[in-house]
């Protein structure tokens, strides 16, 4: 199995998962719920967003992460980066399906096949409207986009979930969605910050599909009663591998 501490193309990495697989709809018991796979292969879309760099092919620095892009299932589809002085023009953003970057030192680093020779080969989605909308379709290319691209049906950005209330089984609000933790190219845990209802720290809970809520009421539905959620320990991320310092 390729490391994190070599250079490794995301569509190949193979990880640990979190959990025994699950049978289709089933719920996953938390008393049964562990972080090791979590804190040995997984990673923070927040600490990428804080500290990723985007590299070209000869290895310098051009830019951030800005955003991922997911399949509603959890699948990463691509990432938005943000490179500076492309087009002359000042910042340009562009989608890199997740099998064409390359993940180097944890996630200090992504590769990504732009450069500003040759940027102007991409198409962009449309034209520079307000609101350029990226379909799941569209994931599977290079492309400059709009910054204020909008995720279509069944794709989200990370953007649009972390943020967002979670509620329990009750319907009670639970906080908020703090992070995400991608393991084996899709998303296994939602982290959330419940401070607001009376447990300060961060918990990670599986994430399902199921949950989710997107639009314009987006939020993020568990399938947990309050007795449950008390079951786990908080989520230390001193212990995640791939953590950028």
């Amino acid at each position: 199995m390729k490391q994190f501490s070599i250079a490794t193309t995301a569509s190949t990495i193979a990880l640990l998962t979190a959990a025994p697989a699950l049978a289709q709809n089933e719920v996953q018991v938390l008393t049964d719920w562990r972080y090791d796979a979590l804190y040995a292969e997984g990673w923070s879309v927040e600490n990428m967003f804080d500290l990723t760099a985007i590299i070209d092919a000869s290895g310098e620095d051009i830019g951030d992460v800005e955003n991922v892009i997911f399949s509603n299932d959890g699948q990463v589809l691509g990432i938005i980066a943000e490179v500076g002085g492309f087009l002359d023009i000042g910042d340009t953003h562009i989608h890199v399906p997740w099998d064409a970057v390359t993940i180097l030192d944890g996630i200090a680093q992504i590769q990504v096949p732009v450069t500003e020779e040759n940027v102007n080969d991409y198409d962009i989605f449309g034209t520079y409207l307000d609101e350029d909308t990226i379909t799941e379709a569209d994931t599977s290319s290079v492309a400059v986009v709009d910054d204020n691209l909008v995720a279509g049906v069944n794709v989200f950005k990370a953007t649009d979930l972390i943020g967002d209330y979670v509620y329990l089984s009750d319907g009670s609000r639970y906080g908020y969605v703090a992070d995400l933790i991608v393991n084996d190219g899709k998303i296994s845990a939602i982290v959330s910050d419940s401070t607001s209802y009376g447990r300060p720290g961060y918990y990670a809970y599986p994430y399902s599909d199921r949950n989710l809520r997107t639009g314009a009421a987006s939020r993020y539905d568990m399938e947990y009663s309050a007795t449950e959620i008390d079951t786990i320990e908080s989520f230390d991320y001193n212990e995640l591998q791939s953590r950028v310092q």
